[in-house]
């Protein structure tokens, strides 16, 4: 499996003062990691205030923390208390007055976790899971298809007591040749158009 973080000719730091994005990528560190699998995590905020600088790398802090805390789980059920955790998060800066990301921030989490046969030691496939709040775009390319596997994500609304930014989770299968790319809004309009 390759992971490749690629930026696209970014404006100049005037131009997006006032936005921030950053991607996180946490391989297994040991045998028992290596049960739960890889987790990718990427996100933007727009209209971004000082306060909210390190809101990114706080927020994928604290879902890696979670997702790793529990070897005996499955990585479903990592991921489904992880995106408790990260509504907790995320509920204790609202409390903290801290509102200004609401409807600002776009996140996707994905976690990949090998299958191997007993034909081979290397994967052949891989199980996907993956949650996202906000405009971020979660696409698979198939066999020449182009699929936007996360629009089923897309029309969930934030649950405002207790605060659920993170609803649902979708889980698939990924196979040799298969592609997930990870897209801020601004950027697939972009390829979109052209």
């Amino acid at each position: 499996m390759n992971i490749f973080e690629l930026h696209f000719n970014p404006p100049t730091k005037k131009e997006t003062a006032d936005i921030t994005f950053d991607s996180f990528c946490y391989e297994p560190k040991n045998i028992d990691e290596k049960r739960l699998g890889s987790l990718y995590m990427a996100g933007e905020i727009r209209n971004l205030l000082p306060q909210n600088i390190k809101l990114l790398n706080n927020l994928a802090q604290t879902i890696k923390e979670k997702f790793y805390s529990n070897s005996s789980y499955t990585p479903e059920k990592a991921i489904e208390n992880s995106l408790k955790k990260a509504n907790e998060f995320l509920a204790q800066e609202v409390s903290k007055e801290n509102v200004s990301w609401l409807g600002n921030l776009d996140f996707a989490i994905l976690n990949l976790k090998p299958q191997v046969t007993k034909k081979s030691s290397l994967p052949n496939s891989f199980i996907l899971n993956c949650a996202k709040a906000g405009k971020v775009k979660i696409i698979l390319l198939r066999g020449g298809k182009i699929m936007d596997i996360g629009k089923n994500l897309d029309f969930q609304e934030i649950e405002p007591y207790p605060l659920k930014i993170f609803t649902n989770t979708i889980s698939g299968q990924l196979f040799s040749g298969d592609k997930i790319l990870l897209f801020s809004k601004g950027i697939f309009d972009f390829f979109e158009k052209e």
